[in-house]
């Protein structure tokens, strides 16, 4: 292996245990508006069934995540979806999950002392997320009450870009990082599986593709690097994809904690 010296690593399933909320969230909002939208009560997904469909859903944007599987649970009715206009659905998204969140929001197991590792090995990092800045500010900031920002993403009197520069600056400074960026859904045209914003992280941090390790729980993580050509592909077990499905999608190490990877990339 060459010596790495930056990670890119996705958030949700990975860095923070965001899981539930991902689930309850996406359930909770398509539930709601659907309601509203004349389905009855009788017609509404329950949580099972929405996240047997949503799982296989998941990997893209949050609103092309509601849409799909809005669309597959009612392929047999489609009727229930005359009307329905997904972008005011995925404006009810994130009340919803700025409700649940503290709830559901959690970090992985050593996430704080995986980022001081990073600190102490002068590797930078780079997250690349098909979220907003929103979601990045209140999940990670729920997550790592050190950097003293649970409620940053709470503050009308910022726009979301400037709480998301507010939060990189702290967490690059309260673990020692080199760098550190986040690479947002609005970032770039193309999403994960595409290569684009991995190609950005790389250029933000100034790293050549072949010092980069990625880091992810999802197939389209290990499918972004494979087509970014990054040799070094980490697939993590505690998100939403095994080891053989990451095995397949390109991983070529396997990590089942934040521990393993430091051990991983030395």
């Amino acid at each position: 292996m060459p010596k790495i010296e930056a990670i890119v690593a996705d958030s949700d399933g990975t860095l923070v245990d965001t899981v539930d909320l991902i689930r309850h969230g996406q359930h909770e909002t398509a539930t709601r508006y659907l309601a509203q939208h004349g389905v009855s009560e009788e017609e509404l997904p329950d949580f099972d069934t929405y996240n047997e469909i949503l799982t296989k859903m998941v990997g893209g944007s949050a609103r092309n995540t509601l849409e799909q599987t809005v669309r597959e649970l009612y392929k047999n009715s489609p009727h229930h979806l005359t009307g329905v206009n997904f972008d005011d659905l995925h404006s009810m998204l994130n009340p919803v999950q700025d409700e649940l969140a503290p709830e559901y929001v959690k970090a992985y197991e050593g996430l704080a002392d995986f980022l001081r590792r990073l600190g102490d090995m002068n590797v930078q990092l780079a997250v690349f997320t098909s979220g907003t800045p929103h979601h990045i500010v209140r999940n990670l900031g729920i997550a790592l009450p050190e950097l003293n920002m649970v409620d940053l993403h709470k503050d009308k009197s910022k726009s979301d870009e400037e709480k998301l520069q507010m939060f990189e600056q702290r967490l690059k400074e309260t673990f020692g990082l080199e760098g550190f960026t986040v690479v947002t859904e609005g970032d770039v045209i193309n999403h994960k599986p595409a290569p684009d914003s991995l190609h950005l992280a790389a250029k933000r941090l100034g790293v050549a593709t072949d010092a980069i390790a990625v880091l992810g729980d999802h197939k389209v993580d290990m499918q972004a690097a494979v087509n970014a050509g990054i040799a070094t592909r980490i697939g993590i077990t505690h998100g939403f994809d095994d080891e053989s499905t990451l095995r397949e999608s390109g991983a070529t190490h396997i990590a089942h904690s934040l521990s393993d990877v430091g051990k991983i990339i030395k």
